[in-house]
This record gives structure tokens, sequence and C-alpha cells, in this order.
């Protein structure tokens, strides 16, 4: 059906732009929780990015240092998850368009409610995905993708693969929200106004604003999440001991202040920078390939 072959597309895409970039990822959440540890322990700053880049391919290579790490649970999220809140997004919102809750097809607030539902309860589905990545990432993963799971469920319960689904479920719907929007809202304006004509040089400048303006919006919620999830495992704090998502933002804003809640913005940005502008441009080709219309 046109839903499932929008969710494969999606998926398809997706995975493949998180697979080329995903030592961007493991960069943005180690300087996240680094920057914590230092923050904790009132030490020396923590290390740049660049200098956590240089030590972890000093000593395991570019492979095994940056690019593996967490690769096998990132491409299943970005399977899932991504694909499911990117994948369903026109269904829910010509669905919100004929309920009339949010307008008509052009009202943005209808695009920003179709969005950030399908982020936030994708989200809340493929949870304990994003624990076990962003785990597996860290400076000390466990063994396996597979086995983290069952370590997980076994030493903090199964509730544990939820931890920080509160946190999880607010970013998703702040990014799945503010990027499909906005990746919608620009193509129909270039296109209406005879700025650019649909293809592929529309989808990347798209994206490319689209990109901008989410991880800008989703800054701060994804540092709190990063911490949540990263607490309570092996990262250097002790199993189970990291608390909720409440006092994690009171202790980050206690010691760094509000501005500690844009730690890891430039490694992010140079992340989601790059990854949106391949990735609807990708997931579009992928939709043309499976017989439904440009996004």
């Amino acid at each position: 059906s046109p839903w499932q072959r929008e969710w494969l597309a999606a998926s398809c895409g997706c995975t493949i732009a998180d697979t080329i970039f995903n030592p961007l990822e493991v960069l943005k959440v180690r300087k996240q929780i680094a920057m914590s540890a230092s923050s904790a322990g009132g030490g020396a700053p923590s290390a740049t990015s660049t200098a956590l880049a240089r030590a972890a391919i000093a000593e395991k290579g570019f492979a095994r240092g940056l690019w593996l790490p967490g690769l096998e649970a990132t491409m299943y999220r970005a399977f899932s998850y991504t694909g499911f809140r990117i994948g369903l997004y026109p269904t829910v919102r010509n669905a919100i368009v004929e309920s009339g809750s949010f307008g008509d097809a052009d009202s943005v607030s209808c695009r920003i409610a179709a969005g950030a539902t399908t982020g936030a309860v994708g989200s809340a589905i493929f949870n304990p995905i994003d624990v076990v990545r962003i785990r597996m990432q860290g400076a000390n993963p466990y063994p396996s993708t597979l086995g983290a799971f069952g370590a997980i469920a076994r030493e903090e319960g199964v509730l544990g693969l939820w931890r920080g689904i509160d946190v999880c479920m607010a970013r998703a719907a702040l990014l799945s929200g503010s990027q499909l929007a906005t990746y919608d809202t620009t193509k129909r304006w270039m296109k209406d106004r005879g700025v650019m004509h649909e293809g592929p040089a529309l989808h990347f400048t798209a994206s490319f604003v689209s990109g901008v303006v989410a991880q800008t919006v989703t800054q701060p919620v994804d540092t709190l999440k990063t911490l949540v999830m990263a607490n309570g495992g092996n990262q250097g704090n002790g199993r189970g001991n990291g608390g909720g998502t409440l006092a994690t933002l009171g202790k980050l804003l206690a010691r760094s202040g509000p501005i500690g809640l844009y730690r890891g913005y430039w490694p992010a940005m140079a992340r989601q920078g790059p990854v949106m502008v391949i990735q609807m441009p990708i997931v579009e080709q992928f939709r043309k390939a499976l017989g439904l219309d440009y996004f």
C-alpha cells in the first residue's frame, strides 16, 4: 500500500545517509558526555571535538574508532524510527488536512503538527534502539549491539530501555515538526514562485534549510536526551545512578547555565547539515523508484 512504500522509501534513504555520517554522530555524543563529566568533576574543560576525533583515530584507526561505534544500532534506528517519522509524514499530514483541525493544506501549523506527531509516536515505539545506540557510541560500549538490549534489561529492568522517553519524545516532536514542516514549506514556496523546479537541486536546497532550522530548534533537548540515556550505562557513571530527565536538567543548568544545553552544537550541526542535505534527496529518489509522488 502507499503508506508502506512511503515508509520503505524513507527507511532506505535515511539508512544510507545515517550510515555515511555516523562518525559525526559518534563525535557529537562523546562531546556531550565528556562535557557533562568534566562539569560534574570540576576538572579541566573537556577536549574539543577535533581532539576527540584524533584520539579515537590514534587509538583504533578511523573505522574502529569513529565509523563503526554504534553503527549497527544507527542502521536499526534509521530504518525503523527515522523511516517511520519521515515516511508516514505525508499520510498524517493529509489526514490532518482532511480533519480541518489545523487549517488547509497550505497551513504551516498543519505541517508542524504532522511532523511532531510522527516524530513523537515513532520515538515512543523505537526508544530502546536509541538508548542502545547512545550507549554503543560512548567510550565504553557493550560487547555487542544485540547483547546490549538484554544487558540493559537485566541490569536496569525492561523500563531501562525506555530511559529518557520523555525528553526523547520531546526532541523527536521538535525535530520532526521543524525539519519536515520547513522542508515541505520551502519546497512549496520555491516552486510556487518559480524560484526552482521539482528536482534534485530543489531537494538539496530545501534539505539544507530544514537541517539548519531543525538542529537549532532541537539542540537543547538533544543534549539533554544524550545525557539522560547515557547515564545509568557503562559510560563511567556507574549503572543506574544517572537520575531522570528533570534531575539531569537541574544539574546541567546549575553547572553550566542555559548555554550548557547547546553543548556539542557545532559537531551536531556538522553532522545534521550534511545528513539532511543528502537524506531527503535520497528519500525523494526512493519514493520515485517505488512509484510515489515526490514529497
